[in-house]
């Protein structure tokens, strides 16, 4: 868990680090418009005649050409953006088409695993009842070898009778005969059984060798298809990190897209000051830009300053809790009491055992590139594979999978209460179940747009997102 969140701080900072050089070289260019774009009216040139200043200004028509070809290169660079937006949005749409793909993989292989691990169980189980039937078989095979030692001996040490003795013994020569050959048959049948538990011995045996080569075969395919499996989920989180630098670039296209419909309108508008206003008046409207440009760069370095502050203290807690023990976090599902508890107020934390809230509820300044402005829910733990809970009993109205939700479950809980769970690995419920207050409904996980374990809790009411802490919180 610590090597993971090590590489998701370095895969943000880097994200961070991408979008602020963007974001000086977008505001350097908006600046170097916005001076290019003001209004160049009463442009003096300064000469001396006779001991006399004389100032020429420019023309009328010069400064309106100049006014328009500002224009135009706006609207040229407005449309290059356009262009650029659609590109992006193109190359987003495919990397989370290759996401879908990517997590139905996985949750392929989960299946596969899940399959593997009930062929070795089934498989050990049989291994050892061979194992009994072996010992059986040749607890069988000692006792008729041993019985057929002793008619042997038998017959050997009573063998010597003669003829005659035997004539004298028996009623009639039919009895004669069928003694002889009586003994004769016994031998033989002893001979045939031994032969025939000995062959079962060997067969039980060879069963047994059978076994143990199945069940080292489906260990080698379970660790591959577990190694498969990593090797996804790593990938899927490369490709959410990408998906992460080009919704970056969206929104920083999208505002110099804003920037340059701005820069056109107030070129037009000053395309009419030209005409009718008088030098002072544009004067003091240059006065006025660069005092608000020099208000926006304050309003940026605090707004910075306050962004670092945050990311730092998230980041002290994020260490301060990574030193749970995961293995306690993987166990607390354990405790929680599952019960028929319908009322809002006493809802319980979805994730048992992690307290760890990574965003929360409500606007905020992006914490990194690409991250959204308004977040809906609250961004908890994990632990992969951590068990989450019903927050509240209800009915399962949603338990599926989307792009940008990965797996997720939907209960609604009546009265236009609704809460939702996402990023699962394993969803454990279906639409139309009825689920208690703490029963498990899906596992932690990865999927969707996602770049590392966690559970994104979020509560609705009549269609309205609010903020979960209103309902539950960590105890």
């Amino acid at each position: 868990m610590g090597d993971w969140m090590k590489y998701k701080k370095c895969r943000k900072a880097a994200v961070l680090l991408f979008g602020g050089i963007l974001l000086t070289g977008a505001a350097s260019h908006a600046a170097g418009v916005r001076v290019n774009a003001a209004p160049l009216t009463n442009r003096l040139f300064m000469g001396s005649a006779a001991g006399k200043v004389v100032q020429f200004e420019k023309s009328y028509a010069e400064k309106l050409d100049e006014a328009n070809r500002r224009k135009e290169e706006l609207e040229r660079k407005k449309q290059a953006v356009a262009a650029q937006i659609r590109e992006n949005e193109q190359k987003k749409a495919d990397l989370l088409d290759y996401i879908a793909e990517l997590d139905l993989q996985i949750m392929e292989l989960n299946d596969e695993i899940e399959r593997l691990d009930a062929d070795i169980v089934t498989g050990e189980e049989e291994l050892e009842q061979t194992k009994v039937n072996l010992l059986a078989a040749q607890e069988t095979e000692a006792e008729q070898y041993e019985a057929m030692k002793r008619r042997v001996q038998y017959m050997y040490e009573n063998g010597g009778e003669s003829i005659f003795e035997l004539l004298l013994g028996a009623a009639s020569l039919a009895e004669v005969l069928n003694r002889v050959e009586y003994q004769k048959e016994i031998t033989e049948y002893d001979k045939q059984l031994l032969t025939k538990y000995t062959e079962a011995k060997q067969a039980v045996e060879q069963h047994k060798l059978l076994l143990e080569a199945e069940l080292e075969s489906l260990a080698v395919l379970k660790e591959t298809a577990e190694f498969n499996r990593a090797t996804l989920t790593e990938l899927a989180a490369d490709k959410s990190a990408e998906i992460e630098v080009y919704l970056a670039q969206l929104e920083l296209d999208a505002e110099t897209f804003a920037d340059y419909a701005e820069q056109i309108t107030r070129e037009e508008a000053n395309i009419e000051t030209i005409k009718e206003e008088e030098r002072k008046r544009i004067e003091e409207e240059e006065r006025r830009r660069k005092e608000e440009e020099a208000k926006r760069a304050a309003e940026e370095a605090e707004r910075r300053r306050k962004a670092e502050q945050a990311a730092k203290e998230a980041q002290e807690a994020m260490h301060k809790a990574e030193s749970e023990s995961d293995a306690k976090r993987l166990a607390a599902a354990d405790n929680v009491v599952v019960k028929d508890e319908k009322n809002p107020d006493n809802m319980i934390w979805p994730l048992p055992g992690d307290g760890r809230i990574y965003a929360y509820f409500g606007p905020r300044k992006a914490p990194t590139a690409g991250a959204s402005t308004y977040h809906r829910g609250l961004d908890i733990g994990g632990v992969y594979g951590a068990r989450i809970v019903a927050t509240l009993s209800g009915k399962v109205i949603e338990s599926t999978y989307n792009a940008s939700r990965g797996n997720y479950v939907a209960i609604d809980h009546g009265g236009g209460l609704v809460t939702y769970y996402m990023h699962c690995s394993k969803l454990l419920v279906s639409p139309g179940d009825e689920v208690l207050q703490g029963s498990v409904i899906a596992l932690v996980g990865s999927t969707g747009i996602s770049t590392g374990p966690h559970v994104h809790y979020s509560v609705a009411v009549n269609g309205t997102y609010v903020d979960p802490l209103k309902y539950v919180s960590y105890r």
